[in-house]
């Protein structure tokens, strides 16, 4: 995307004085508020409190000044929210995620309005995390927080054009603690892939409510190769696996043929591996139901434990083989914001990987309908920063979206 500032660049100018806080706090609210009578990205603006927050912040921490968006319905204790910030982050509003009860989730929910894509008003940004990547694609803010149970960062990242990264299962911590199915990464949505891999390394690591999260993951004085924008050391070699699509449904051909385009554009090799994965449908229902607290019979939850283990052991054997799977991150590009009373199949790449717990991300790949297209990169257990040095090869430079 052309460049605005990032929130290194933001936290930079802050911390030496160039900007101060509060004027960064107030060109955000400014644009919300022009935007979200388009948008209707907002599910409440803050304003008085980003103000006040901004007015008495210490401008000493990694993301010192930079303005960001809760995902609506997010728990006030979410360690998330209380580690960027404390790392001097500052939260301007809610942003819309899906309707309750909506046959779809890839859409947002204001209230009163469906969310619309800076890219197309006819068309949705995704979802779960609609607001948040609608605002982030349309310049309003750098970074906005979700969490992944089925692509709900990478679904919206993929229509809005934007960064979505769901880390290994437990790479940031949740109020809730380690849930019984176990789908759900908390985690951000940027326009900077710099900028994602700071918050999450800043939101990483073991937590009073969440105890059992992995530990501290590539503070960024532990990880140049990745924060200082050179992940050649990472991916320069890499092999990877490619899959149009992962379930039943067929990827649409121009959005298979985009990704293909930029994996052979930036040279990376592919290789013809066999890939052939349990299907996640019942398995990811009956978890979902677990994390939600709903009834599961036993043998339910005994076949999708054999699900996770029978995907958990394939894919171990393809990752013996090469170093990161690639797929569209969605099969199509954003629908129409109208279609949530339908049941759109376009996010099969994705939950497969809630149910396994691998490290996930989508990165913009390039355009197709005159609408961007992401490129998904897995890797091993524990190896998001495999996925993460991959992904920034296929990064693709996309334009400003029209709404901005």
């Amino acid at each position: 995307m052309t460049h605005r500032r990032s929130a290194v660049e933001i936290a930079t100018a802050v911390r030496s004085g160039a900007l101060s806080a509060l004027d960064v706090v107030d060109e955000a609210i400014a644009a919300a508020e022009r935007l979200d009578p388009v948008l209707h990205f907002l599910d409440e603006l803050d304003a008085a409190a980003a103000r006040a927050a901004a007015e008495r912040l210490e401008p000493d921490g990694l993301l010192a000044g930079v303005p960001f968006l809760i995902k609506s319905r997010t728990p006030p204790d979410a360690p998330i929210i209380a580690r960027l910030v404390a790392a001097g982050a500052i939260p301007i509003g809610w942003s819309t995620r899906a309707r309750p009860g909506a046959q779809s989730l890839t859409f947002g929910w204001n209230g009163v309005d469906y969310t619309r894509n800076p890219w197309d008003l006819s068309r949705s940004p995704g979802g779960s995390t609609a607001g948040g990547a609608a605002a982030v694609a349309a310049g309003v803010v750098p970074l906005a927080t979700g969490g992944d149970s089925g692509g709900s960062l990478r679904i919206p990242a993929s229509f809005c054009g934007v960064i979505g990264f769901k880390g290994t299962h437990g790479r940031i911590p949740r109020p809730g603690g380690r849930p019984l199915g176990g789908l759900t990464t908390a985690g951000v949505i940027g326009a900077d892939l710099d900028d994602v891999i700071l918050a999450t390394s800043i939101a990483s690591g073991p937590h009073r409510l969440d105890p059992t999260a992995l530990p501290p993951w590539g503070r960024p004085e532990h990880r140049p190769t990745i924060v200082d924008g050179d992940s050649r050391s990472v991916g320069a070699q890499s092999r990877v696996a490619y899959r149009s699509t992962l379930g039943a449904c067929a990827a649409d051909a121009g959005v298979d043929r985009v990704v293909r385009e930029r994996l052979a554009a930036a040279g990376v090799e592919v290789v013809d591996v066999p890939l052939e994965l349990a299907p996640t449908d019942e398995a990811w229902g009956v978890l979902s139901d677990l994390d939600n607290g709903r009834g599961v019979e036993a043998s339910a939850a005994r076949r999708a434990r054999e699900v996770r283990d029978v995907n958990n052991t394939t894919l171990a054997d393809l990752f013996a083989e090469v170093d990161a799977l690639v797929t569209p991150t969605t099969l199509t590009v954003a629908h129409g914001y109208d279609q949530h009373e339908q049941s759109i199949v376009t996010g099969d790449p994705c939950w497969v990987f809630n149910v396994t717990g691998h490290p996930a991300v989508s990165v913009p790949a390039g355009m197709s309908q005159g609408l961007p297209v992401g490129a998904q990169v897995v890797a091993p257990h524990g190896a998001d920063e495999v996925a993460l040095a991959v992904a920034r090869r296929l990064l693709a430079e996309l334009p400003l979206p029209p709404v901005h």
